[in-house]
């Protein structure tokens, strides 16, 4: 597979608006028609900006078809030489085990009753809490296998340590609500400095022949 290359050169008004910024860039097409942008430079062709600005730019990423296009939002900013624009902030994603993860989701109490319900009831089948039948489909998922027998003496040792395990129901939640706050002030950031900096909005220069 292939992919075709444009370039093409392309203008936004600065901040004083009696000059420009200047961008190169390129789209590239493969054999299914999707594409792909970006950028080889740019830079503000004006000698009053040039002292007062820099460019900077907010990426964001969002979900799409993958024929549509690459998922990326990429806005151009003058941003005053004083500040500079946070970096974004994403949520925590955690890379835990089985076990782990099943301590993450339950409580203690929670899963000594759901060891109770699989020696009670002996089949994955015939399990009644949705907790049984969760912690299953998280085992199947990661071994290929649900009998209850290994689940069981997982559990038990889960069971006996599970003061020593990290990342409980209580740990999560409190990390998440701390981690939302720190989120929401970062985004307040981003924002008081974008409202300080000018958006460029590019258009093909008018010389260029691509």
């Amino acid at each position: 597979m292939s992919w075709d290359r444009f370039e093409f050169t392309e203008v936004a008004q600065c901040a004083c608006g009696k000059g420009y910024v200047v961008r190169v860039a390129y789209t590239e097409y493969d054999d299914w028609n999707r594409s792909r942008s970006g950028i080889i430079n740019e830079k503000i062709a004006c000698e009053n900006c040039r002292t007062q600005y820099h460019i900077e730019h907010v990426i964001r990423h969002y979900s799409c078809p993958s024929w549509e296009s690459d998922g990326i939002s990429d806005k151009a900013y003058l941003v005053p030489n004083s500040l500079t624009i946070p970096e974004q902030i994403s949520e925590k994603h955690f890379s835990f085990n089985v076990e782990e993860e099943i301590v993450s989701i339950y409580s203690y109490d929670e899963i000594k009753a759901t060891k109770a319900d699989m020696m009670k009831n002996k089949y994955s089948t015939r399990l009644e809490l949705k907790s049984s039948q969760r912690i299953v489909s998280i085992y199947e998922k990661r071994y290929k296998k649900k009998r209850l027998a290994p689940i069981i003496d997982m559990l038990c040792s889960i069971e006996q340590q599970y003061d020593k395990y990290e990342w409980t129901p209580e740990k999560i939640a409190a990390y998440r609500d701390a981690e939302k706050a720190k989120i929401r002030e970062n985004e307040e950031k981003i924002a008081n400095v974008i409202g300080q900096s000018i958006l460029l909005e590019f258009r093909r220069a008018s010389d260029d022949k691509t």
